[in-house]
């Protein structure tokens, strides 16, 4: 019987240590109160949901033993003298005001901590499944915490809204020079590009866009997918619908929690909100998904016209986009450490291995412009990558073809043997190769089908006997079919067009 009483007491003691433990830690009440604030306004429910049901989940699977409010952008906050705006959460976080912030990163460290940028999304980066396997499988969320450890700040993905669109336009676009002078609505590297090409950028955050298109201050909206733009009413200004959002393959969603409030969590509360992280990554990635596809039939139903970007002006978004990140990477070692990073994954995991075998045709923007570099320019023939999913390399006709022969040269020949070889390379990926034949430009007096037919036969046949699958190719012709006129004239010889194109399609 005094044993038992020994042990009991021995209990009992050990459980007044826990305790105390606890009250000590949490001297004013056992449950933690945190508050979470995002940098969403009430009135875009698919990101306000998630955070609510994450609060939810988190109080659920810990049995109550932390309570989180939810407070939307520019709500009311007990204890604070004002509300935040949406650019003061991540300081307000930083300070310990409130212990976590919900939003993205464009919000909180724009122009605070270069290269955090690619912890959101950046112009032709990841899509949303290669971003995920990024931040937990190629080390962007380690880099992402270290960059952030000086703010005294923790990151957690918790979402991913999937691609964007283009932005709202109220003219149509069909060249490069059309953006010039435009006033637009954006932000971060898709503005830089986009001062680049003459426009004007306008600083505003996505509640205040619509007012001032109708006000006239603006001509052009650019934000998200099609839910968080119907959401904001955009339908009701500009039109014109551009597709696709170049400038955001995906779109990480986040809370960053304060470290000294993260520190004072016992391990069972901390595992408590990485788990629900995952859950609430998966419900606003699958709704976002589920949401834009909804949205974009509705917005249709409005008036809504949408326009897919000439593959020209994609052409120079993606020129521009490189020119802008690699200014970026000269101006800070942080920054340009964070993009060599990113780039080798990218390069390593998208168009080789596993994911090129599977996913290649996912991946055309990619694989199109790493066979432009390995296909150079040469005298006889030059590539050029023409949208997101195609390239054209265009071998010329005054030089590839001999006067009015239908073979190519030997030179031709050549260069068709090489750029077979690194075609084959990406043939997995590759959905259809046109070659095109074309004898006449405007205001030539020589054109004629046949010649076209014969040359791009002969282009075909080399790159089928060089390897490449004659199942993939497609001949096309162009030009008038009338009897061929022979000019006397050398230089009216070399202005008609003889040129041959290699149209390859992801």
């Amino acid at each position: 019987m005094a044993k038992k009483y020994y042990v009991f007491t021995i209990l009992l003691v050990l459980i007044g240590l826990i305790t105390s433990s606890a009250i000590a830690q949490y001297p004013e009440q056992r449950i933690p109160k945190w508050k979470v604030v995002s940098v969403y306004p009430a009135n875009v429910p698919i990101f306000n949901n998630g955070i609510e049901k994450f609060a939810r989940d988190v109080k659920t699977v810990s049995n109550g033993q932390l309570d989180i409010q939810v407070f939307a952008a520019r709500e009311p906050i007990a204890d604070i003298n004002k509300p935040l705006e949406p650019y003061d959460v991540f300081k307000a976080v930083s300070e310990g005001t409130v212990e976590i912030g919900f939003g993205n990163s464009a919000y909180w460290a724009e122009d605070k901590i270069p290269g955090s940028e690619f912890m959101y999304s950046i112009p032709f980066g990841l899509s949303a499944k290669d971003m995920y396997a990024w931040l937990y499988r190629g080390g962007g969320l380690e880099l992402w915490r270290e960059i952030y450890a000086p703010f005294n700040i923790i990151p957690f993905p918790v979402g991913d809204t999937g691609g964007a669109m283009g932005g709202w336009f109220k003219k149509k676009i069909e060249k490069i020079s059309d953006f010039y002078g435009m006033n637009i609505r954006t932000s971060g590297f898709t503005a830089q590009v986009y001062q680049k090409l003459g426009t004007n950028i306008k600083w505003l955050i996505a509640i205040e866009a619509l007012d001032a298109y109708n006000k006239g201050n603006i001509e052009a909206i650019i934000l998200q997918g099609p839910y968080t733009d119907q959401n904001y009413r955009f339908y009701q200004g500009p039109k014109y619908y551009y597709y696709p959002g170049w400038q955001e393959p995906c779109g990480i969603l986040s809370i960053i929690i304060n470290r000294k409030a993260w520190e004072k969590l016992p391990a069972n509360l901390q595992k408590t909100i990485e788990t629900v992280c995952g859950n609430t990554y998966q419900y606003i990635s699958n709704q976002s998904d589920s949401m834009n596809s909804i949205a974009l039939k509705e917005l249709q139903k409005e008036g809504v016209m949408l326009k897919e970007f000439p593959p020209e002006v994609l052409g120079e978004f993606r020129r521009l986009s490189t020119e802008v990140l690699e200014d970026e990477a000269k101006k800070s070692a942080q920054f340009d450490r964070i993009y060599r990073a990113f780039k080798k994954f990218k390069e390593g995991n998208v168009d080789s291995g596993w994911n090129k075998i599977v996913y290649g045709a996912d991946y055309a923007e990619t694989t199109a412009s790493k066979l432009i570099e390995g296909l150079g320019n040469s005298r006889v023939a030059n590539a050029r990558q023409a949208g997101n999913n195609s390239l054209v390399i265009t071998l010329s006709g005054d030089i590839s073809f001999a006067s009015w022969a239908f073979q190519p040269t030997p030179a031709l020949s050549a260069e068709i043997t090489r750029i077979a070889k690194i075609i084959s390379d990406y043939s997995l990926s590759i959905k259809s190769i046109r070659v095109e034949g074309h004898s006449a430009t405007d205001g030539s007096d020589c054109s004629n089908w046949e010649i076209s037919k014969k040359r791009a036969n002969a282009v075909s046949e080399l790159l089928i006997d060089n390897g490449i699958d004659k199942s993939l190719i497609k001949v096309i012709a162009y030009g008038e079919d009338y009897p061929i006129i022979f000019p006397d004239d050398t230089e009216q010889k070399r202005s008609i067009n003889r040129r041959v194109e290699i149209v390859i399609e992801f």
